[in-house]
């Protein structure tokens, strides 16, 4: 349920993304419903690579929005720009540690809830994206901040989007998903503590409308992690593939 619920973060997210801003005078009302599969790597010691299916809820109503895990709040929204605020999972790492055996015994993770806010500039070369998430239900309370670029290319009916994100994030997030307390520590895997650290993606999206109701999307998408991470002694590798495929219907 947990991997379940991480892929369908990242499902959303991407396909939102490509998705142009409701026209609010003329809908109160937007909701689409898709069906997905995606693999993704772990970069856990020990971690296995996961294939789940799961569903995708993009949902409007005026102002107000649930979309990519977050529920929010569209404070202006006009031909260049676009400010959002409101709540959502910020997900690091895979609460799960990838289901790896050899770190059992360290403590359950849990999902951080944060609030947010950002804002998103349309440009003639792309979009540009800078989002700003603190952690509100104690988890670790840390933050992070991304600036991302997505450019927007149609051909053959496709609407393909390479996009760029820059992460950083605070010392409290990444000791959270990727620190070692003295007291879980072993000779094999030794007590670990980070100062804030970051990490890049790098993505394509490809999206076709079939017909009015129906579309086609595929992403493929790779993180590439900062020494602050790669350098724990839980985590395996320094970067991490995922791949899914997904079909999306227009409710209303």
């Amino acid at each position: 349920m947990k991997k379940l619920t991480t892929t369908l973060l990242i499902l959303t997210a991407t396909f939102t993304w490509a998705q142009p801003a409701p026209d609010l005078s003329l809908n109160k009302h937007e909701l689409q419903i898709g069906l997905a599969a995606v693999s993704s790597q772990s970069i856990y010691l020990g971690g296995s690579s996961q294939t789940r299916f799961f569903p995708a809820i993009d949902y409007h109503y005026k102002r107000f929005y649930f979309q990519a895990g977050d529920l929010g709040f569209n404070l202006m929204d006009n031909n260049n720009w676009k400010v959002d605020m409101g709540f959502g999972v910020n997900l690091v790492g895979d609460i799960d540690r990838g289901d790896s055996r050899e770190l059992s015994h360290l403590p359950d993770l849990s999902y951080p809830l944060s609030a947010f806010v950002s804002a998103q500039y349309k440009s003639p070369i792309g979009l540009f994206k800078l989002k700003h998430n603190h952690e509100i239900n104690n988890k670790h309370d840390g933050n992070s901040s991304s600036l991302s670029y997505a450019a927007a290319i149609r051909k053959a009916g496709w609407l393909i989007m390479p996009k760029l994100t820059y992460t950083i994030h605070s010392d409290e997030v990444l000791n959270y998903f990727y620190g070692v307390d003295t007291e879980y520590a072993t000779n094999e895997i030794p007590a670990y503590w980070s100062d804030s650290g970051d990490s890049y993606q790098l993505s394509i999206l490809g999206l076709k409308q079939i017909n009015s109701k129906w579309s086609i999307l595929a992403n493929l998408q790779n993180e590439f992690y900062g020494n602050e991470i790669s350098n724990s002694p839980i985590v395996k590798d320094d970067q991490r593939l995922s791949i899914f495929v997904g079909f999306l219907y227009k409710v209303f």
